[in-house]
């Protein structure tokens, strides 16, 4: 388990949310093309990010390949928790 992070779309900062999830899940979640809403302290705004520009921290995602891979592991999203 490991806690998304992002970076600001505004001021380029790197932001830590209170979202705890393991690496599986976010591939899963960037299979599925959803859309998280998070606050920034940088800017004081709302910001809209997809799961493909956040990380869990210490766990980047080096590059797309690594991305593919982790989810080629993980399968389908709709079927993996079947």
């Amino acid at each position: 388990m490991g806690v998304v992070g992002y970076r600001c779309p505004v001021s380029g900062e790197a932001i830590t949310t209170a979202i705890r999830t393991s690496k599986e899940t976010l591939a899963r979640m960037r299979t599925c093309g959803l859309t998280i809403w998070v606050w920034c302290p940088h800017c004081l705004a709302g910001h809209k990010i997809k799961p493909g520009e956040a990380r869990l921290e210490g766990e980047a995602m080096e590059n797309e390949a690594a991305e593919a891979e982790l989810e080629t592991a993980v399968g389908h999203p709709l079927l993996a928790s079947a």
